[in-house]
C-alpha cells in the first residue's frame, strides 16, 4: 500500500513540474524591439500609477478597492498599472522578508491581472528612504555616515532634499559596492523574493528595477556623467543577470537617472543587455519638463524640453539595441496653462514612437485624472485614447488624433498568432458611432465588445500590410 502511495505521490511530482515548466515555455518567436504578451501579439501598455498614497500609508497600501480599478479596465480602457512597491515593506530587517506585505500587494494585483490588464511592478524609492521623508530603503540600510538630516525651508521643492548630506552619503555608500556591498546585493535579495511571488502570473509583465535611481555625488550625476556611466551600469549588471535566475522570461524595466535625463537632457548609461538569450529589457525613463513639473505651464522651454526629450530618448534607445520605451511617469496640473495642448503633444510623441506609458498617478485629486470625490477631471478625456491594446503581428505605424478623433493604424497580420487585435475605441469619443475602413484585405472579421469598448479584428491572411481606420460618423 505504501508503495502504490509512493508511486502516485511522484507521478503528481512528475506532472506538477511538467506543467509548471510548459507554463514558462515561449511558444511564439521573440522580438526584442517590442513588447509581447504570452500569444506573441505586440502590446502598448497605456495606463496609470498606483499610487503615491502608498509611500507613506502604514502598509504601503493604495487607496484603490477592485471597483475603482474595474473603472479603470472597462470605462477607462487602460490595459497597464506601474504598481509601487518598497524595499522596507519587503525587507523591514535585514534577512527578514515580510510575506504578508507581499500578500496585500498579490490582493491588489489579481484585481488587474484578473481582468486582462498587465502590471508591472515598480521597487519604488525617493530620497532614498522613508527616515528622510521619502520611501524606499528600510532603516536598518541607512548608512548615514552620521549626518544628521536637514529640515528645508517651507515651499521648497521636495526633491531638493537630495542634496541633504544623510542623503548623499546613503546613495553614495549604496552605489560605492565597496564597504557597504550587502546593500545591493540585498537589495537583490529583495527583489529575487518578490519575483519567486509572482513569476507564474502572466500577466504580471515584469518589474521597474529601481525608481528613478539617484547618484547622490552631484558632480558624478550632474556634470561628468560618471554615475550612470559607471556606477548605475554596474549595478544593472548585477542585478539583472541574478533576477533572471529566478525570473527567466518577464521584461526587466531599467531608468536613467532622474534628472536631468527627465527635463530632456542626455543620459550618460553605458549599454544595459540581458542575461538572456534574447533580449526582454524595456527602458524606461520619466519625461518632465522643468516648467510642468513646477506648476510653471507649458511654456516655450516645456514645448523645446519635450522635443529634446524625444531626440535624446531615440539616441538611448538606439545604444541599447533598440530596446522598447515605456514612459513610467509622466504628467501634471490641469490648472496649468496648456495643460491639453501638453497632452496632445505627449500623446502624438508616443503614438509615432510605439512608446509605453503610465501618467502619474491615479490618486483622488491633484494631477489626477480623478478628483477627490472619483469625478472625472478634464485630464482624463485627453489620456483616453483611442489605441491598439494587442496586435497579432507587428504594428509599422499608429496615431490618433484627439480634435477629430479619427485614429489610424497599418501592420503586418501574423496568422500563426491564434488571438485578435485588439483596439480600445471609447464611446465617449464616438457619442455618434464610427466607422471602420481596412484596407489590404477583405478577408476578416471584426466584432465590438461593447462591456470594455474593445474592437476585435480578426483575419487568416498572413504577412499582408494592414491598415485599419476609425473615424466618427
Amino acid at each position: 500500500m505504501k508503495k502504490h502511495v509512493v508511486l502516485i505521490l511522484l507521478s503528481i511530482l512528475a506532472f506538477s513540474c511538467k506543467k509548471g515548466e510548459e507554463d514558462t515555455k515561449i511558444t511564439y518567436e521573440e522580438d526584442p524591439t517590442i513588447i509581447q504578451d504570452q500569444y506573441g501579439r505586440q502590446l502598448i501598455l497605456h495606463g496609470l500609477n498606483t499610487a503615491n498614497n502608498s509611500k507613506a500609508d502604514t502598509l504601503r497600501s493604495p487607496w484603490i478597492t477592485e471597483a475603482d480599478v474595474d473603472r479603470e479596465d472597462k470605462q477607462f480602457g487602460f490595459n497597464f498599472v506601474r504598481y509601487l512597491i518598497f524595499w522596507d515593506a519587503i525587507e523591514p530587517q535585514k534577512d527578514v522578508f515580510d510575506p504578508v506585505y507581499l500578500d496585500r500587494v498579490e490582493e491588489r494585483v489579481n484585481w488587474y491581472t484578473s481582468r486582462g490588464m498587465y502590471v508591472m511592478l515598480d521597487m519604488h524609492q525617493d530620497l532614498y528612504s522613508i527616515i528622510f521623508g521619502g520611501d524606499g530603503a528600510p532603516a536598518w540600510a541607512i548608512r548615514s555616515n552620521g549626518a544628521s538630516p536637514i529640515n528645508l525651508p517651507g515651499g521648497t521643492p521636495w526633491w531638493l532634499k537630495n542634496i541633504d548630506p544623510a542623503v548623499v552619503n546613503c546613495w553614495v555608500n549604496f552605489w560605492a559596492y565597496t564597504n557597504h556591498k550587502d546593500l545591493q546585493d540585498h537589495y537583490i535579495l529583495a527583489w529575487k523574493y518578490v519575483a519567486e511571488r509572482f513569476k507564474n502570473n502572466p500577466y504580471v509583465i515584469g518589474y521597474d528595477l529601481m525608481n528613478e535611481p539617484w547618484g547622490g555625488d552631484l558632480i558624478k550625476s550632474f556634470i561628468t556623467g560618471e554615475f550612470e556611466r559607471v556606477q548605475l551600469t554596474a549595478f544593472y549588471k548585477r542585478l539583472i543577470p541574478a533576477l533572471r535566475e529566478v525570473e527567466p522570461n518577464k521584461y526587466f524595466f531599467f531608468e536613467p537617472t532622474p534628472a536631468p535625463v527627465t527635463f530632456g537632457a542626455p543620459s550618460h548609461l553605458s549599454k544595459i543587455t540581458d542575461s538572456r538569450s534574447t533580449s526582454k529589457l524595456v527602458y524606461a525613463p520619466h519625461c518632465y519638463p522643468f516648467d510642468t513639473h513646477e506648476g510653471g505651464g507649458y511654456t516655450s522651454t516645456s514645448k523645446q524640453q519635450l522635443k529634446d526629450w524625444e531626440r535624446e530618448r531615440l539616441k538611448d534607445i538606439k545604444l541599447h539595441n533598440n530596446t522598447p520605451l515605456v514612459v513610467g511617469e509622466y504628467g501634471l496640473s490641469y490648472g496649468q496653462a496648456g495643460f491639453d495642448q501638453y497632452l496632445k503633444d505627449f500623446g502624438a510623441m508616443i503614438d509615432r514612437n510605439q512608446w509605453h506609458s503610465t501618467y502619474w498617478s491615479n490618486d483622488l485629486g491633484g494631477w489626477s485624472p480623478l478628483d477627490e470625490n472619483r469625478m472625472e477631471t478634464p485630464i482624463l478625456p485627453l489620456i483616453m485614447r483611442t489605441y491598439p491594446k494587442a496586435t497579432a503581428g507587428k504594428i509599422k505605424s499608429f496615431g490618433f488624433d484627439p480634435d477629430t478623433k479619427i485614429f489610424n493604424m497599418t501592420f503586418t497580420s501574423n496568422a500563426d498568432i491564434n488571438q485578435p487585435t485588439e483596439i480600445f475605441v471609447p464611446n465617449r469619443h464616438y457619442p455618434t458611432g464610427w466607422d471602420l475602413t481596412v484596407t489590404g484585405t477583405t478577408n476578416y472579421t471584426q466584432n465590438f465588445d461593447n462591456t470594455k469598448q474593445v474592437l476585435k479584428f480578426s483575419t487568416p491572411d498572413d504577412a499582408k500590410e494592414i491598415t485599419i481606420s476609425i473615424t466618427p460618423k
